[in-house]
This record gives C-alpha cells, structure tokens and sequence, in this order.
C-alpha cells in the first residue's frame, strides 16, 4: 500500500543495524578488546534497550510526536553507524554501539504505535506482522551483505579497510532511513489505546515477532513498553499472588537458558577468528546460517508444539541447543592449524552446528511464547509476555558479562557453562510437569 512507504525506511534501518550488530563485535577484536570487552558491550547494549523503548514510547504516548521520535531515532542511529569506524578505542566503540541500540530499541514501540494507528483492532495483527515482516527481510538482507562485502572486497583490500568500507555502507543505509523516513513517515496518527488494548498489542507482538537474532532482544523491548503501559505497580502486586506455580518455575527456567545463550554468544565473533581461524566473510556467513535456519523452521516448530507434549518439545529443542554449544567448544580443542588448513571443511562443521542452534531457536521462541500465553491470566497476558521479554534482556545483559569474563580465561569453558545453564533451564522445564497444559499459539507469519 502506498500508505505504508514508511515501513521500506525500517527495512533499510534493519539492513544498518544486522550488519553493525556483528560488524561491531569484529571490529572490537581488530582493537585488540578481548571477550571480557566484547560480553562488556553485549550486555550494556541488552541493559539500555528496555529503558530506551519505555522512555522514547512514554515520551511519544505523552505528547502524540511518534514521527519526531521515530525520526530522531533513525538520525541518532545513523551518526553513531558514522562516527564508529572513526573511533580508535575500545571504550568508545562501547559506548557509541549502546548509543546504536538504545536508538534501535527506541524505535520498536513506537513504530507499533504508528502501524496500528487508525486501523481496527480486527486487524492490527496483521498489520503488526506487515511491520515485523519488512524489519525481518531488511535484518536478513544485512547479513547477506555483510556476508558479500566481507568476502568480495577482502579479496583486494585489507582487513581493516573492508571493515571500515562496511561501517561506510551500514552508515549509508542508516542515513538513507532517515531520508526516506523524514520523506514518508505519517505526520498524524490518532491512537487510542488504552490498558486492555495495550496488553493485547503486546500479546500479539509475542506471537508475531519472533526474532530470530537470539543475541540480542530488539522485538522483546517492545514488548516491555507495551507490557508497562498496561500493568500498574498495584496491578503487579496482585499478579505476584495470583501467577501460578508452573509459570514462576518457567520464569526460572527461561532465566537459566537465556543466561546460556548470552554466554554462548558473547565471546563466539573472538572464538571464529583468534581460535578457528575465519575471517570476517567466514563470520557474517555462519550467523547468516543461524539466522536462516530459525526462520525456515518457525512454522514447523508451530504445528509440531501443537501436536506434542510442549514441555517435551522445548525441552529437546533445550538440549539439542547445549549440545550445538559443547560441539562448538569441541572444534576449538582440535587444534587452530587443523581446522583453518581444511579449506571448507571447518567452515561447514561450524555453519552445521549453528544450524542446530538456530533451527533450536525456532522451537524455543514458539513453545516460550505458548507456555507464558498458557498460563498467564488472561486479562494481563500481555502484560506477563512483556515481563517475560525484560527478563530475557535481563537475562542476556547477566549472560553477556558472565560470557566475556570466563571466555577470557577459556573459551571451552564458558561454552560448556553455556550449554550448563541451558541444560538446567531444560531439566527445570520437563520437571515441570504441569507445563504439559500448554498449548502452543497458532503460528503467525515469522519474522525473518
């Protein structure tokens, strides 16, 4: 629809910010910043996400200015894409990426606002999915990108100019978001959306945004802004009485494997090169394998939890998972010179072993979201969903820093407490026999 020109602008906002979300931790390592700087910066940018979302989507609920903020944000997110290969520390580059994704994470809840403004409720699922759809094909392309420049201009020039040329074009696309953005963004919006229709957009944005770049939780910021306009300190208090026993154990165990994720991949950019031997082509590639697997297999997680015991379900999706991360770790033990002499042959085991954890994804993100929907009251269930995502970022900021500090002594080993912690998030969820209620949401059009 012409109406919704706007959306290609957060098509190319999503292109600059998949290809710096990787870029950065790569570019981090060329600063000489090991894993304890690169879990530093994973997890500061999983802290200032949801504060970013709820200030900018308060700010923008209060004063009705959605196109300002969302304008703002994409302009913020262009010049830190331009100042950053500019930066020669690792501190800065720290700092700067947090500034990226507080910019990023800005944006989510109020863009839902604007592609569900003047539409009927029948059908801001839809729309919310159209808007999801256009992040989630501009995140994908990113990578594709990256995965071509790194590899097509490091056949000419060195490592250092390729990585700065890349910055150059995901700082192009970023600016080109906010031209196109300032050009076709609406100017007015009517939106009323009160407590009730606030915890519905959240539950639907769980069952629509199903993002498959698990390092990271740009969607679930979204969510905690929805969740926050819906819940009051009161309503909390209630909620913490009335959650049923199964969903506090879940919340446990969600807290358990989401710390493991972020374990896991907090220091992998600095295991690829220093321990495997790949390049920077070689890395875009194998998350573009991650990526793709998890989206490819969305709607098949979807029936299959539909038609089998959940917790089951989730919980094999929980240990294939931790055995793709001790199998990671077990390539490094090889030795360096016998994987990177193999030619494509180590690059393949490693891209096999992320597609297991990205296929893994898929089942994970599908039953979580159908546990949580299950179990929470129903006339708060969006507001439940968005606690679920805050504790996932929580989660991932506590990960990151674990991560990045047991990596820096070994790197074998905070795989295995990776795959531990996931493992016990498993075991806590088939012991949960309850969860067995549950039954998964319809699968919605995933986010690619």
């Amino acid at each position: 629809m012409d109406s919704d020109r706007w959306l290609y602008s957060l098509s190319l906002s999503a292109v600059a910010s998949s290809v710096a979300g990787l870029l950065v931790p790569l570019y981090i390592v060329q600063l000489g910043g090991g894993s304890a700087a690169l879990g530093l910066s994973a997890s500061l940018s999983s802290l200032v996400g949801a504060p970013g979302a709820v200030l900018a989507g308060r700010y923008a609920d209060r004063t009705g200015n959605r196109r300002g903020v969302v304008l703002v944000a994409l302009g913020a997110g262009a010049v830190a894409l331009t100042l950053l290969p500019f930066l020669k520390t690792v501190p800065a580059v720290i700092v700067v990426n947090a500034v990226l994704a507080f910019s990023l994470a800005a944006i989510s809840p109020v863009v839902t606002m604007l592609v569900v403004a003047n539409a009927a409720e029948s059908n801001w699922n839809s729309r919310i999915a159209r808007l999801n759809t256009f992040q989630g094909y501009g995140s994908t392309a990113g990578l594709v990108i990256g995965t071509v420049w790194t590899v097509g201009v490091a056949t000419v020039l060195a490592t250092e100019v390729v990585q700065e040329s890349l910055f150059a074009l995901a700082a192009a696309f970023g600016v080109a978001a906010a031209v196109l953005g300032a050009r076709s963004l609406p100017r007015e919006a009517a939106l009323d959306v009160g407590p009730r229709r606030s915890s519905r957009v959240a539950t639907i944005l769980s069952r629509t945004a199903r993002n498959t770049q698990d390092a990271t939780f740009s969607f679930g910021t979204n969510r905690v802004f929805w969740a926050s306009r819906a819940l009051s300190f009161a309503r909390l208090r209630r909620l913490r009485s009335e959650l049923p026993r199964p969903l506090w154990l879940y919340f446990l165990a969600a807290f358990c494997f989401f710390t493991g994720f972020s374990v896991f991949w907090a220091p992998l950019p600095l295991y690829l090169k220093s321990t495997l031997g790949f390049d920077s082509g070689g890395v875009f590639a194998l998350y573009l394998v991650n990526n793709l697997a998890s989206a490819v297999f969305f709607e098949r997680a979807g029936v299959l939890s539909g038609q089998r015991d959940i917790r089951v379900v989730q919980g094999g999706a929980l240990a294939l998972r931790a055995g793709a991360f001790v199998g990671v770790a077990g390539l490094g033990l090889v030795g360096g010179s016998a994987l990177t002499g193999g030619g494509l042959g180590p690059l393949a085991a490693v891209g096999a072993l992320l597609f297991v954890v990205g296929v893994s994804w898929a089942f994970i993100a599908v039953t979580g979201t159908a546990i949580v929907s299950r179990f929470a009251p129903a006339n708060a269930r969006g507001a439940i969903l968005g606690t679920y995502a805050a504790l996932s970022a929580i989660a991932g900021a506590v990960g990151g820093l674990l991560g990045g500090w047991v990596a820096s002594y070994r790197f074998d080993v905070a795989f295995v407490l990776a795959a531990a912690l996931v493992v016990t998030g498993a075991a806590l969820v088939y012991g949960a026999k309850r969860l067995s209620e549950a039954t998964a949401s319809p699968p919605a059009t995933p986010s690619t």
